[in-house]
C-alpha cells in the first residue's frame, strides 16, 4: 500500500499518503522522512483538488507527532481527578484494569453502564469505525450520539431530501450564482474558494450569509450579516419574494416536491420589512438576494453548519434547504445543494465480527449533554466512560458542569488519545494512540469524491496503538475470540482514485426511502419550519456570543502547540458603549458562567454579536476556563443538536 519516492540520501525518502483531518478537502500528502522521523509535510499527487498546496495546519502536523505532550505509554492515575498525575503502566496491566471495571459495571447495572464516547472525527475510515466500535456494539454498551456538530444539519437534510446525494462541490465552477450560507470555507474548506474563483472569473456572483465579514464575505458581491438564529426568517422572506416576482418553479414542484403550498403559505407572513426587523438586515438586501437567486439559471447553495447551532437550527436548515426546491434550482450544470459527499467506497463493517453485527440494542445518550447524564448524583447508569478521538472537557458546552462530571470518582474514565489533553487530566487510564502517520488505512471525505490510501509513514511513536488494536485487546480481555482483519478487506480498490458518485440531483440521485422521488418540505413530525424567538434576558445579557472555528485548530486538535489567543471580538458600537477598546481585558458573563479575556474591536462582526473562537486549550485562558464555560447545553427542539450560538452575554471591563 505504501508508495515511496527514494531520495539521493538513502536515509531520506518521501511517502505519499492522505490527510485524515475532519475537513471536506481530503488532501493528498507528500511526507518527507529522514532517519525515521518526519521532517516535512507538503502536498502530494493523485488528487486534483489538492492542487499542489495544503493548509498550514497540516504542514505543522508533525508537531503533534513529536509533541512534548505525546502519550508514550499507558498511564494509570495516582492523584486526584483533574490533577493529571499518573504512573506508567504496561498495556497488559491497563487493558486488564479496564476489563475488570467493565465486567464489574456490567454485572452491577448491565451494559448500559459502559458508555462509548468514540467521536474520531479526524480518523481515517477504518480507524473511524474500528474494532473499538465493534467491541462496544458486541457488548451492547451505551452509544454517545454525535449531537455536537452537523447533527441538526444532517437530520434536516434527511427530512427534506431523504437519501439524495450531495451535489458535487467541484461543479461550482459552472455556477452563475454561489450562495454560501453559514460556512467559512477560507478556514474550514480551503480548496473550495479557488473553485468559486473560477466561477467568478466566468462571471458568477457570490453571496455570503454570515454574522461575520469573513474573508470570503469580504470578496463577495453581497454579504448579509444575519442575526444568529434568524436564518429561517431570511429563507422565508426570499421564498415570499419569489412568489411575488414569479420565480417559483411550479413545474419542478409538481414533479419533485410535496408540501410546497404549506411551505409557501408559512412564508407569506415574512415581508422583506418584517424579516429585516428580525434578521437585522435591510429589506433592500433581502430583495436583492431574492432577485439574484430567483433569476439565476445555475445557482449552487453551499450550506455550512453555522445556522444549526441554536434552538431554531432545525427550522433554519429545513427552510434553507427548501429554497432550491421551490425555485427549481436543479438539473443543470452548476446547480444544486452541496451537503456531505461521502463516497461509498469502503465498507468498514465488512471487517466486523458477527458478535458485533448481531449485538444487542444499545442505549443512546446525546454527546453535547454529558454535563447532564454524567452529572454528580444523576440517575444515569454510567459507571465506565471510554473516550476516543475527542476532548469533551474542552469541546462540550457548559464546561463547568462537564468538569464536575469528569471529577466523579465513581465513574471509571478511560481516554485513548495521542497527546495529553485537558480531558486526559481527568482519566483513570490513558492509552497511547497512533497518529495518521503511523497506520495503514483509507481516507474519504464529505467534500470530495476521492479515495486515497493512508499509509504508515513512520514507525509507532512510543507504545501507541490503533483504534483497531485497542478494540481487539479489549474484546479478547472480555472473552471474545477475535482476530485482526486487514484494512484491505473493506474495499475492492484502495486507490488513489476518484469514486463515481451520483451527484446530479433530481437527475440521477433522488430522495428515495419514504420520500420516493420527491423532496419533502413539510416534516412529518415537526410540520413546516417555524421560527420561535429564543427566551432571553436582554437587559442582563444583550449580546449573542458565537464560537466559530479558526485556521489554527481542528476543533481542539493542535491546541497543544497553537491554541488561538482567547480574544473576544466586538463591533465598535458595542465596545464603545461599554468603554472597551482593543487590548483591554473584559469580563464576559452568561447565565452559565464567567471568564476574562482580552478584547478585539473591529467592524467585521455585526452589532449585537460577539465572537470568541472555539478550540483553545484551557491553559490558554488566564483562569483556566474556556469559552464553553459560557455556553448552554440546550438542544434544538426537533433534533436535540447542540445550541452553542444561544449563548447570551454581557461584556464589561475586567
Amino acid at each position: 500500500m505504501t508508495e515511496v519516492d527514494c531520495a539521493a540520501d538513502a536515509a531520506t525518502h518521501v511517502v505519499h499518503t492522505a490527510c485524515t483531518l475532519d475537513c471536506p478537502d481530503l488532501c493528498s500528502l507528500a511526507v518527507t522522512v529522514s532517519d525515521g522521523r518526519i521532517v516535512d509535510i507538503d502536498a502530494g499527487p493523485h488528487n486534483p483538488l489538492t492542487d499542489g498546496w495544503i493548509c498550514s495546519k497540516v504542514k505543522r502536523h508533525a508537531k503533534r507527532v513529536y509533541a512534548p505532550e505525546r502519550v508514550m505509554t499507558p498511564l494509570v492515575r495516582i492523584g486526584p481527578k483533574g490533577a493529571g498525575e499518573f504512573r506508567a503502566a504496561s498495556w497488559d496491566e491497563a487493558i486488564e484494569l479496564i476489563a475488570t471495571r467493565m465486567r464489574s459495571a456490567i454485572d452491577d447495572a448491565g451494559p448500559d453502564a459502559v458508555v462509548a464516547f468514540t467521536y474520531n472525527s479526524s480518523a481515517a475510515v477504518i480507524e473511524g469505525d474500528s474494532m473499538t466500535d465493534a467491541f462496544f456494539a458486541a457488548i451492547g454498551a451505551t452509544f454517545v450520539e454525535r449531537t455536537i456538530c452537523a447533527h441538526t444539519t444532517g437530520q434536516s437534510w434527511a427530512s427534506v431530501y431523504g437519501q439524495m446525494a450531495s451535489a458535487d462541490p467541484a461543479a461550482v465552477v459552472d455556477s452563475d450564482l454561489v450562495v454560501i450560507w453559514g460556512a467559512n470555507p477560507t478556514v474550514s474548506n480551503t480548496h473550495f474558494p479557488p473553485l468559486v474563483r473560477k466561477a467568478v472569473d466566468r462571471g458568477a456572483r457570490v453571496v455570503v450569509i454570515d454574522p461575520r465579514r469573513t474573508a470570503m464575505a469580504a470578496r463577495a458581491d453581497l454579504h448579509l450579516p444575519v442575526r444568529p438564529g434568524t436564518d429561517a426568517v431570511l429563507a422565508y422572506a426570499i421564498a415570499r419574494e419569489w412568489v411575488r416576482s414569479g420565480h417559483i418553479d411550479r413545474d419542478f414542484i409538481a414533479q419533485h416536491a410535496t408540501g410546497a403550498d404549506e411551505f409557501l403559505g408559512a412564508a407569506d407572513e415574512w415581508t422583506p420589512e418584517r424579516a429585516a426587523a428580525v434578521t437585522g438586515l435591510t429589506a433592500a438586501s433581502i430583495v436583492e438576494l431574492a432577485a439574484w437567486w430567483g433569476a439565476s439559471s445555475a445557482a449552487m447553495l453551499r450550506m455550512g453548519w453555522g445556522q444549526e447551532r441554536n434552538a431554531n437550527g432545525g427550522a433554519s436548515c429545513r427552510a434553507i434547504l427548501s429554497l432550491p426546491v421551490v425555485g427549481g434550482h436543479f438539473g443543470r450544470p452548476g446547480t444544486g445543494v452541496v451537503g456531505a459527499v461521502l463516497p461509498d467506497a469502503v465498507s468498514t463493517r465488512a471487517r466486523w465480527p458477527v458478535d458485533a453485527l448481531q449485538g444487542p440494542t444499545r442505549r443512546v445518550v446525546p454527546l453535547h449533554q454529558i454535563s447532564r447524564w454524567m452529572a454528580p448524583g444523576a440517575d444515569d447508569p454510567c459507571r465506565v466512560l471510554f473516550v476516543q478521538g475527542a476532548n469533551p472537557v474542552v469541546m462540550c458546552p457548559d464546561e463547568t458542569a462537564v468538569r464536575r462530571a469528569f471529577e466523579r470518582d465513581d465513574v471509571f474514565t478511560v481516554v485513548h488519545e495521542q497527546v495529553l489533553t485537558d480531558t486526559t487530566r481527568f482519566a483513570d487510564v490513558v492509552l497511547p494512540a497512533t497518529t495518521s502517520f503511523e497506520v495503514d488505512d483509507f481516507a474519504v471525505s464529505y467534500g470530495t469524491t476521492m479515495l486515497i490510501p493512508v499509509v504508515a509513514v513512520i514507525d509507532r511513536v512510543g507504545e501507541s496503538r490503533t483504534n483497531d488494536e485497542t478494540g481487539l485487546a479489549l474484546a479478547r480481555a472480555m472473552g471474545f475470540e477475535w482476530s485482526p482483519v486487514e484494512p484491505r478487506a473493506a474495499t475492492d480498490d484502495p486507490g488513489p482514485r476518484e469514486v463515481e458518485v451520483r451527484s446530479r440531483q433530481f437527475v440521477d440521485t433522488f430522495p428515495g426511502d419514504s420520500h420516493g422521488d420527491k423532496a419533502r418540505l413539510v416534516d412529518e413530525h415537526a410540520g413546516v419550519p417555524r421560527y420561535v424567538p429564543v427566551s432571553r434576558d436582554e437587559s442582563a445579557f444583550p449580546l449573542t456570543l458565537i464560537s466559530p472555528a479558526t485556521s489554527k485548530t481542528v476543533n481542539s486538535m493542535f491546541g497543544e502547540f497553537q491554541s488561538p489567543e482567547p480574544t473576544i471580538l466586538l463591533h465598535p458600537d458595542d465596545a464603545g458603549a461599554r468603554g472597551l477598546s482593543t487590548g483591554a481585558r473584559a469580563r464576559v458573563t452568561s447565565a452559565a458562567g464567567r471568564i476574562e479575556v482580552p478584547v478585539d474591536v473591529n467592524d467585521s462582526v455585526r452589532p449585537g454579536v460577539a465572537v470568541l473562537s472555539k478550540g483553545s486549550w484551557l491553559r490558554a485562558y488566564a483562569e483556566g476556563l474556556g469559552v464553553n464555560a459560557l455556553t448552554p447545553d440546550t438542544g434544538d427542539p426537533t433534533t436535540n443538536g447542540a445550541c452553542f450560538n444561544d449563548t447570551f452575554v454581557e461584556v464589561a471591563p475586567a
